[in-house]
């Protein structure tokens, strides 16, 4: 900080004052007699000061000019814009004390978590878990356009990709606001419950809005488009006639682990007995598909939706962690 001038009379200094802000140029003020008559300008940034110097120049030479007078009042917008800036900074500043007290079903429900909710909830129930009855054309509807691909298409031509060549693009998301079984939803619910709030949290919800897209894409395409007994192992398949938001949870899981380890000054790590729990799934998956039991507790199991959206989850959070990709640092 310089030194820039002395200047007379109250009026007189914040007129000038003010014009330098609206020209960028930061300043301290202070008064340099007992009686606040003179006041002394200190530009904040030395590299502005040349500036400053040849604003004051002019300044001095024409200080009745009605340009001066202007720069107090859009003075007084400029600082409070950046009052209400610093504001709303602060409220989108999470301390590691507020992220670990917000624990993992605590709290409310932040916004696109609780729409995703309401939407599998309403989709699921209204579809009839996938299995529409006949007499349903809102349900059979729902499950016609929702599902990865258009099931009647599919078994005509074997093509798991036939509603995608269609350009029927939102079929790559939209599989997840269905469930097939009531236990299914509300497992899927809770576990998007916890996680999802954690990871809105972290983010914000525009950015977690684009992660839950890029999770989806993720768990979704492999599930839907790998073939029959991959690598020539009966059983590991991938198959587009899966429902579930599951592999967006454990794309969550991967993208939390993952952040919250290479970033400790987030202050929240999740528990071990989640790592097993995510282990357990994926291993009891593949391993009930290989030996022709079905899964865990005999239910198919979107098993390439959990690994990829893992995957996808634990590169996200990857290249996350990396402090110019961090909500909370870049806005505070």
């Amino acid at each position: 900080m310089r030194s820039l001038t002395i200047l007379e009379g109250q009026a007189n200094t914040e007129a000038f004052v003010a014009y330098l802000l609206t020209q960028n140029i930061s300043t301290h003020v202070e008064p340099s007699d007992n009686d606040k008559t003179r006041w002394e300008v200190w530009i904040r940034d030395e590299d502005k000061l040349p500036q400053a110097q040849q604003e004051l120049h002019q300044f001095l030479a024409d200080p009745g000019n009605p340009r001066y007078q202007q720069a107090v009042r859009d003075a007084r917008s400029i600082l409070k814009e950046q009052r209400e800036q610093a504001a709303a900074r602060q409220r989108n500043i999470q301390t590691p004390r507020e992220i670990s007290r917000n624990s993992m079903f605590g709290g409310v429900l932040p916004p696109l978590t609780l729409t995703l909710i309401i939407l599998c909830s309403v989709l699921s129930v209204v579809s009839d878990f996938a299995k529409p009855k006949p007499t349903s054309p809102l349900g059979n509807s729902i499950v016609k356009q929702l599902m990865f691909a258009d099931m009647v298409k599919y078994e005509r031509t074997k093509d798991p990709a036939v509603s995608l060549k269609d350009y029927q693009w939102w079929r790559v998301l939209t599989p997840m606001f269905l469930h097939g079984h009531p236990f299914h939803l509300i497992m899927n619910m809770l576990a998007l419950a916890s996680l999802g709030r954690i990871a809105e949290r972290l983010e914000g919800s525009k950015r977690y809005f684009v992660l839950i897209i890029a999770l989806a894409i993720g768990s979704h395409l492999p599930q839907g488009l790998l073939p029959q007994n991959l690598f020539g192992i009966q059983g590991l398949s991938g198959s587009p006639s899966f429902v579930g938001i599951s592999g967006v949870v454990l794309g969550l899981f991967g993208y939390i682990a993952t952040k919250t380890y290479l970033r400790r000054d987030i202050g929240f790590t999740l528990s071990p007995t989640s790592y097993f729990m995510v282990g357990l799934i994926l291993f009891l998956g593949f391993a009930g598909d290989i030996a022709g039991t079905g899964g865990a507790g005999g239910m198919k199991m979107a098993n390439f939706a959990h690994l990829g959206g893992l995957i996808t989850g634990i590169v996200i959070g990857w290249l996350m962690s990396n402090p110019s990709f961090d909500r909370r640092r870049r806005e505070s």
